[in-house]
Parts: structure tokens; sequence; C-alpha cells
């Protein structure tokens, strides 16, 4: 993600500096058009020039990342070899029957000392074959549906079994107990409960297994620091998918598998947080995902729509950390193409107010690392919103390009992909300029409809990465829509991201789509810096941030007046 405007920046920066000393408004630069085509540098092996995301639909329901542990176990010997003897399991159902294949078809050995684990067929509730002597943890899952399409998951779960010979197992169904997640409020109920099984193993902490059913069950285990039961769950007004005005995210850790394994939560015990999500100008459909970081070496997110223009109470279990996310698309709610947001929380117990999709939609500091693997990597993240982040590369309906040029002016790196570049030689030791330049066209906002940035950058040492830093911009007062008053006296928070410099930047603001600036005076603030001026009486304001000798950006349609 990077852009080239070199010459026309560089004219741009003389006029803005005499307009400043002299009062007088600022005059448009052009965007460049796009760049011509230019051949590539040497491919890296295996590289395609898209950045490192899924561009796939929004996932949606209960989510799993990391990898899954089931995926990599291998089956037994066909027969006993030395130092190995016959494992049988009989495996009973809740009811205390032997389920169908159907029903439970798999059984999977994990040695505790980290050996490779092994997986066994079940046939109507059996199933046995050579191991070697040793510990292992033994356990199957029996799957329901029921008429009505609610799925059920009993895990049986036996967290030491010790092999020295032929050794005959039971895994009873009957002691399996309901994970469940309650909340003091009389009208809350589940949407879903979801759990993670983890135990050390080899010296390593690790996911087992996982209940993704719409209703798990799980057998007791022995309470200790090898053994963790995680459970993730959400709770709205009667359990409703959509149109909640609260949401309780729950994470509960307990040690070992206990013979009742509910979570009993107090709401007065929770981080409250009253939450408003904004729209960005179009019609737009909205989704959020959430996850608690266990310790083990995978997660479980949620998803659910979400109305923009509004508000909800969100309950978040204390004390844990959060990872957040949104996304933004059209009113199709395909998730095709979309925005994407993230931030990262720990709460204590107590209230709060938080946003989603407040604008302006802007850089946030991003890197050059000359030499990755023999190629430059650039990753400048771009449309991020005053409360959360997005991913370099990763947009909608955006064209552009990244652009790299040395101090005689030739392009010694370009990418399509505004705010990404990976690929070409390395940059060799010496001074460049670094632009990105990005046209969005979103059906779902009319803001940040263009962005030109531009560093100065020296590269010394290849390897070392370089901090692209930005100044971010918060505008109090914008409604649910990002707008703000009409003529009304506006004040706009200047925030370094990525700057060390002391210096203070120049501040130009446009309501022409960048066609004339105007200068705004600009003061410390704290760590940042503080700019005040009026807004027209419609349309929108544009934004223009020059640090002196570092970085020139502009961001047209920062946000609309009413």
């Amino acid at each position: 993600m990077a852009f080239n405007a070199a010459n026309a920046l560089k004219a741009a920066v003389a006029v803005s500096t005499a307009a400043m000393c002299a009062g007088m408004a600022l005059p448009a630069y052009a965007f460049p058009a796009e760049s011509a085509p230019v051949k590539p540098g040497p491919a890296r092996s295996g590289w395609v020039p898209i950045p490192p995301k899924d561009r796939g639909h929004h996932q949606r329901g209960l989510i799993r990342t990391g990898t899954d542990p089931e995926a990599k176990t291998r089956r037994p010997h066909a027969r006993a070899a030395a130092g190995e003897h016959v494992l049988k399991v009989d495996v009973l159902d809740r009811d205390g029957k032997s389920p169908s294949t159907d029903r439970a078809n798999r059984l999977y050995i994990w040695p505790l000392n980290g050996d490779e684990p092994l997986h066994m067929d079940v046939v109507n509730g059996h199933a046995e074959g050579p191991v070697p002597d040793g510990a292992y943890i033994v356990d199957s899952k029996i799957h329901d549906v029921s008429p009505g399409g609610r799925t059920s998951t009993v895990l049986l779960y036996n967290p030491k079994v010790t092999v020295k010979g032929d050794t005959t197992l039971t895994l009873d169904g009957r002691t399996a107990r309901p994970i469940r997640v309650t909340a003091d409020r009389a009208d809350a109920a589940t949407l879903f409960t979801a759990a993670a099984v983890s135990q050390r193993i080899g010296g390593r902490f690790r996911s087992i297994t996982l209940l993704l059913g719409d209703d798990n069950y799980v057998t007791p285990a022995a309470p200790g620091g090898e053994l963790e039961l995680d459970v993730l769950a959400q709770l709205t007004k009667g359990g409703a998918a959509e149109g909640s005005p609260y949401i309780y995210n729950i994470s509960s850790s307990f040690q070992g598998i206990p013979a009742d394994p509910t979570a009993r939560v107090r709401t007065s015990s929770l981080a409250e947080i009253r939450t408003r999500y904004a729209g960005a100008g179009g019609r737009a459909c909205s989704a959020r995902q959430s996850s608690p970081f266990w310790k083990t070496d995978v997660q479980l997110l949620t998803y659910g729509k979400v109305a923009l223009s509004g508000e909800r109470t969100e309950y978040y279990t204390p004390g844990v950390e959060w990872y957040d996310t949104q996304a933004v698309t059209d009113a199709s709610c395909d998730f095709t193409a979309y925005d994407f947001y993230q931030r990262q929380e720990r709460f204590d117990t107590g209230k709060y107010t938080r946003s989603w999709g407040q604008g302006p939609f802007g850089p946030a500091q991003g890197t050059f690392t000359p030499d990755t693997e023999g190629q430059n990597l650039i990753q400048v993240p771009l449309q991020n919103s005053t409360d959360a982040d997005t991913l370099a590369g990763t947009y909608s309906f955006v064209q552009g390009d990244t652009k790299l040029t040395n101090a005689s002016g030739s392009v010694v790196a370009l990418s399509g992909i505004p705010g990404y570049l990976d690929g070409w030689e390395p940059a060799k030791p010496g001074k460049y300029t670094l632009t990105v330049n990005a046209k969005r066209s979103a059906p779902w906002s009319d803001l940040s409809s263009q962005q030109h940035i531009t560093w100065n950058v020296k590269v010394t040492d290849q390897k070392a990465t370089l901090p692209l830093g930005v100044v971010r911009y918060k505008v109090p007062g914008l409604d649910a829509g990002n707008r703000a008053v009409a003529s009304s006296l506006q004040t706009v928070s200047l925030t370094p991201d990525g700057l060390t410099t002391g210096t203070t930047p120049k501040l130009w603001t446009s309501t022409d789509d960048g066609a004339t600036w105007k200068p705004a005076p600009v003061i410390k603030d704290g760590t940042g810096w503080k700019a005040a001026f009026r807004n027209p009486a419609k349309g929108y304001v544009s934004l223009r941030t020059q640090v002196n000798g570092i970085v020139d950006q502009t961001l047209i349609r920062a946000y609309g007046v009413r």
C-alpha cells in the first residue's frame, strides 16, 4: 500500500507554505491519475499481489480460529507392534445406550507426552486398536439433531488413561451435564453457548476439542491446573439473534470439568458498555464479532448483526482480553465486500461508553521494511475509524496505488493496492518518497472518498522496519450519521500516531472536495494538537495535514454536515 505523486506534492507543499504565510486559501493539487503499468520486480516464491486477508464472505455464526487439533490425528497400526497393547473403548450415550455410528463415529487418543495423536473409528458404540504403552487423553463425541433442527453435542472425556497392557474402557454419557450460562436478568436468554477443552500435553497447554452444538454436554473430570474448560456465551433479550437492546458477552473458565458446568452471571459484576453504532451516509448492514483470549491455542468468535445509527448496552466479562470486530456492507447483508474494523480491550467491572464506526475514516501508522525475505513490505491501514483500526490493503470499492520513488524520481517499487506493497527488489540505503493514493466509492458510505499520503523516508538498514507516522483525527459532536452541525464552530483533535517529532502540524480544510483549501490554526493540546474552524452550511469537510519533512496527508470528505 503505497502511492506516488512526488512532483504534484512538491508543488502543493510549496503553495501551501506560501498560503499559510499569506493567510490565503490553499489551491487544490490534482490527485494523480492511475499509474501506468510498470514492469514488476522479481516475484517471491509463491507470492501473489494481494494483501494477507480472506476476501470471502464475512463469516456468520460461531467461528473457530486456529488449528483444528482433531484434523492432525492418525490411525493406529493395524496390528499391535512391540511395546503396544490393544485399547478397547465402549461409548454410551446419555441414556446409557450404545449410539449408532452416524451419531458417534470417532474416538481420539492424545498421548500426554506430546507424541502424535491417534484416532479410531467408532462402530455402533465400540472402538478398538493398538496403541503404544503410555498415558493418554481419550475422548469421543455424540452428535444429535432434533426434529426442529437444533443440534446437541455430548463430549465424553477421560483426561488420563494409562495403557500398560490390553485395556478396556467405558466412556459413559450418563454422567454428562449441560454447559450453561445464566444471568440474573429475567428476560435474558442464551443465544448460543460454545466451549473448548484444553489440557497440558508434552509440557504445552493446548486445545483438545471444541463443543459447538446448540446444546452442549460434557462428562466431569477432576479439577487441576492441567485441564481447563473455557466457555463462551452470548445472551440477549429472549435469546433473539437481532434487535435486542442488550447483549451479554460472557467468558468463563473452569479448572477441570466440574460436575455442574454452569456459569451463573451477576449483571452488577460485569462491565456495562453503552455502545453507539454510527453510519457513514449510505444504506448499510453491519455485523459484530467478539472473542475472548484464552490461554489455549484456539479462539471462538461470536457473530451477530447490529443496527447502525443506534445504541445498545453490551455486557462483558471483566478481567478478560476481548478481541472485537465490526464489518459494514451494503443493505443486502451479503458481506462479499465490506469495511472491517477491529480493537482489543480489557474491562474492569463498571460502566463505560464506546462507539463503532465513528469518523473520520483515515490512515493509521504504517510500516516499511525494505528487505523482508528479499522483498519490500509496505503496510499502511487506510480506512481506520476514530474508535477502531483496520487492516492494511483490505478495502472494498477502492482503487489506487502504492509507489516508492528514489531521490532521482525513478520508481523502485509499485503496487496496485492502496496501502499495501509486497515485492520488488529491496530498496537500497538512501532517501525515498513513498506515496499512497486511494479513491473510494463504497455504496454504504459517502465519506473518505479520496486519500493521498506522502512520506519522506530514509533507508539506512534494509532489514530495519521504518514507522510511517500519520496524524489521526477526532471530530467531537458528530451524530450517528457522522454529520456535524452546519455553520457551527468545529474543533478537531489531531493525535500523532507513530510520529516522534514535536513539530506542530499544519492543517487546511476544504468544503469543495479539495478544489480549494483554507488554513486552520493549530495549537498544542496534551500529547497532540487541536484546531478550530467553522463548518459550512452544507456538504462535506475535507482535511489536509502536513508535518514538515515527514508526512503530508489529505482526506477528502472526512465528515459531512447537516
